[in-house]
């Protein structure tokens, strides 16, 4: 696309998804003397809300600046599109989600892919980029931080050049995505036993083997197990009984249980919820959780 038309997708995108608002960093004053505090307030230019207070040093990026280095970015490969951008509690966190054209099978199931960027507004994390997938038969999703390359860029004062590499880490993110497809087609190829889904639902869980099997958990502990359990058993009839069965099981669990029931409840009642839970929420740390115990198979296996 030329610039006139770039500049105009970046418009489209900042408005249709509540991203057109910029970020002010404004002196804070000490309450009782009055006097400079050293402290700045990050304000969100619409709402004119206090996102949170940073130091002198801290750099802010704007989501402008961010959408356009992205849609730059993307320029330089023809195989990608925006599939979501999204603001999240108030303009504190901001998601980009770059779909990657076609699909990849692991057996007879169809992965969409994605590489996705994240910031904050702030203060709370580094601009990060990452992978992400989707099963469509049963629309489970799975995200992480790739570690290849300068993935994070904290908010200092080269933070402006640092948005410059944005496109060198998608490539990277292009070529990690596929390494994350070969790594499922791996786990389809390993049976899961009856230790291995005991082991791992006592890593979701915070319990032991023993405390698992023991009856007289009941409550809440009682309700997530059995939920957990079901996923799982669900996810092994359909894919087989295999680490990526077992994976998917637990990737079903966060995605349709952790990440929803979490914005039902109130525990996170704002716009996007889900994607903040899948991007660094609950539903994220069950996903890491999760993965590493499978790659750990993996390589007991000597599969990887």
């Amino acid at each position: 696309m030329n610039e006139k038309q770039l500049q105009g997708k970046v418009s489209e995108i900042l408005v249709n998804n509540g991203l057109n608002f910029r970020i002010d960093k404004e002196p804070l004053t000490s309450e009782v003397s009055g006097r400079p505090s050293g402290y700045f307030g990050l304000y969100n230019s619409v709402t004119n809300e206090c996102l949170n207070t940073v130091g002198e040093n801290y750099t802010v990026s704007q989501n402008d600046e961010i959408v356009e280095v992205v849609l730059r970015g993307m320029n330089n490969f023809g195989n990608l599109s925006v599939h979501k951008a999204a603001s999240i509690n108030g303009g504190r966190r901001i998601v980009c989600q770059l779909a990657i054209e076609g699909e990849s099978k692991v057996n007879k199931d169809v992965i969409k892919r994605y590489v996705t960027i994240i910031d904050s507004n702030d203060g709370s994390t580094a601009l990060s980029v990452g992978i992400g997938d989707i099963t469509m038969s049963c629309l489970n999703q799975f995200f992480r931080f790739y570690k290849a390359g300068n993935a994070k860029f904290r908010h200092t004062a080269t933070m402006a050049e640092k948005l410059k590499t944005i496109p060198s880490l998608i490539e990277i993110a292009l070529g990690e995505s596929m390494k994350q497809v070969e790594i499922y087609n791996k786990m389809a190829q390993v049976k899961a036993t009856p230790k291995m889904i005991h082991e791992l639902v006592g890593d979701l869980l915070g319990h032991s083997e023993l405390n698992i099997r023991d009856k007289n958990i009941t409550g809440k502990a009682l309700s997530h197990m059995e939920k957990l359990y079901g996923n799982i058993n669900h996810e092994m009839a359909d894919k087989g009984k295999t680490v990526w069965g077992l994976f998917s099981g637990a990737t079903r669990w966060t995605t349709h249980d952790i990440a929803i029931t979490q914005t039902k409840r109130g525990k996170m009642k704002r716009n996007n919820a889900d994607i903040e839970s899948m991007t660094g929420g609950r539903a994220y740390a069950h996903n890491q959780t999760a993965y590493d115990y499978a790659v750990k198979q993996l390589h007991k296996s000597v599969l990887v």
